[in-house]
Order: C-alpha cells, then structure tokens, then sequence
C-alpha cells in the first residue's frame, strides 16, 4: 500500500499547507511526499517554521531552491519541487522565513510542506511551550513517532524526557494524551498520526499489536509505515 497517495487523499485540498511535527523521520516524509506529489503533477514548495537542514549539505530533491526573500517573487508554473527557508551558513541550518511569505507563497503552490519542529533526530518527543510551530493558516497537520524508540529508555530517545521510564504502551498512551506530547499543535479533523520505521521494527514482536491496541481521538488518521520506502503497513483507523 502507498503511504503518500493515503496522506494526499487526506491531507491535499486546494493550497494545502501542511505542517509535520514530533520526531522520527519528519525530514524523510517531507522530502519523499514533496517527491511524489511532484510526480503526480503538484507544484510543492517545501520549508520549515522551525530549522532544517540546509538544502546544499542534505538533498531535498528540490529543483529550486531559495536561501532568502527572493523565493517570493518566483512563480511556479510546471510540477516542481521548491526549498525555502532562511540561511545561516554559519551553523548550516536554515530557519523559518516570515510566516506572511509563507501566507503569501502558499497560494502559488498546490501543496506546501513544513516541517514544524525539532526533535534532534530522536524519535519522540516532549515539547516546550515554544514548539511546534504549526501557522494559523495550516490546512493538515501530521504528527511523526519512529517507533525504533519502543522499548528503550525514555532518556535515550525521546527528547524533553530524562526520565528512566521504558518506552512501552503505556508510555505511549500517556504520549498520546499529553498535553505537550505527539499530537500537539494538531488540528482537530485534519490531522495524521504516521509511525514510522516499520520496515525497521518489523521484526519486533508485538509492536504492531501494541499500537493497534491505543486509544486514539476519532478524528485522525493513523497508521504505520515506512516513510523512506512510502510504504503503508496499515491503517489503523480512519
């Protein structure tokens, strides 16, 4: 099953603009969805409210890319991929242009994609009242858990926790119904939950069970799956 066709099925309305928050694999989302939007005739801008990485040290498959203000005054007008965000070239990181570009811009495009927070490559975690940084304007929300981090130590992977706690369900219950925990920042009714790595953890047994077994809201799309391979393991619910 085909991961980012589920997520454009949701989450791809008119101008979307779509943030993805948590932690475990939200760079590899953005810039394989961003991919395959492209190839099913999308124009996609895709950028950050928070940092990332910069587009001349990490491939976003951008086929323009802008380190200023000039992005806006690009006009799409063909399928592409475009990156955008704020240079610093003294920490390599690119940080979030102003969010009235980012209004602007979004209405060029037929998908934007952001990445809304940070999480230090660790696939959980805990914000602070700063984080995540979803715009007033967003569309659709999608909130990442790499579930390489069940079973360790909370310490070890989930950042904003150090504690000694083990990572198990009911760790991730209480992961979900914190109010600083993964769906934080989501919009009710236009949201995702996508744990990822599954290619990863396949072979773990009963960690699919597990989160099958949570509770979840009934308003969000949850499912398991690969987000480097776009693979759809399942669909949990809706």
């Amino acid at each position: 099953m085909d991961l980012y066709g589920v997520l454009c099925g949701a989450a791809c309305s008119d101008n979307a603009f779509i943030s993805i928050t948590g932690g475990g694999g939200k760079t590899t989302l953005m810039e394989c969805f961003a991919r395959y939007l492209k190839r099913t005739g999308k124009k996609v801008l895709i950028t950050t409210t928070t940092k990332i990485r910069s587009p001349y040290l990490h491939d976003y498959h951008a086929d323009v890319i802008y380190g200023n203000d000039s992005a806006t005054g690009f006009m799409p007008t063909a399928p592409c991929i475009v990156a955008y965000a704020l240079e610093n070239p003294e920490t390599g990181k690119w940080t979030s242009p102003p969010l009235d570009h980012l209004d602007v811009l979004k209405d060029r495009y037929d998908v934007v994609i952001c990445e809304a927070d940070g999480s230090r490559g660790l696939p959980l975690k805990i914000h602070t009242q700063r984080d995540p940084v979803v715009p007033p304007f967003c569309t659709y929300t999608i909130s990442v858990m790499g579930l390489w981090g069940i079973g360790q130590r909370a310490s070890d992977v989930c950042f904003g926790d150090d504690s000694d706690a083990a990572v198990d369900g009911p760790y991730i219950d209480r992961y979900l119904r914190n109010p600083e925990g993964l769906l934080k920042g989501s919009i009710p009714g236009h949201r995702a939950i996508v744990f990822n790595g599954m290619d990863e953890v396949a072979e773990v047994s009963g960690i699919p069970a597990l989160i099958r077994g949570l509770d979840y809201p009934d308003d969000v799309l949850v499912c398991t799956a690969s987000a480097r391979n776009g693979l759809l393991a399942e669909r949990i619910l809706n």
